[in-house]
């Protein structure tokens, strides 16, 4: 009987290896960099209607149009990319970053921010980061006597 009681105390007094520890369970945030594909470069951007489209697009971002916030040197509304896939930062859901061609990015690094974010359709397909400076058609005038 002495060896039954003593056997169902040291059961009982056993640490359980069913029991874990609940933050060894939780996965790690996910980076975002294991998701750009080849060729391509996340660019973190200032967006200035970032409260705005907080709410408009989901934990993952969205499809966006980017253009200039105007602020006091220059002028706002230039479009700078179309049809830009706009990534949230997981760890800061504040922040953003559009993921463009390896070869678009020093495009869009010319332009200083911050920006505004217009929210597409997601079926859009194919992005462009607009040239630094778009050729204009020269005016000429002739005045004649």
């Amino acid at each position: 009987m002495g060896f039954l009681v003593i056997g169902l105390i040291a059961f009982i007094s056993s640490p359980s290896n069913s029991e874990q520890d609940p933050l060894e369970t939780v996965a790690p945030p996910a980076s975002v960099d294991t998701y750009i594909p080849a060729g391509h470069v996340l660019v973190p951007i200032e967006i200035a209607n970032a409260e705005s489209l907080a709410s408009l697009v989901g934990d993952m971002g969205g499809v966006v149009d980017l253009y200039l916030a105007s602020n006091d040197t220059q002028k706002g509304g230039l479009k700078v990319g179309s049809k830009l896939k706009l990534l949230r930062a997981p760890l800061n859901p504040q922040q953003y970053a559009v993921l463009v061609k390896d070869s678009e990015s020093p495009r869009l690094l010319s332009f200083s921010g911050p920006f505004i974010a217009v929210v597409q359709n997601p079926e859009a397909r194919g992005n462009s980061v607009t040239p630094a400076s778009a050729p204009r058609k020269a005016v000429r005038i002739e005045y004649q006597n």
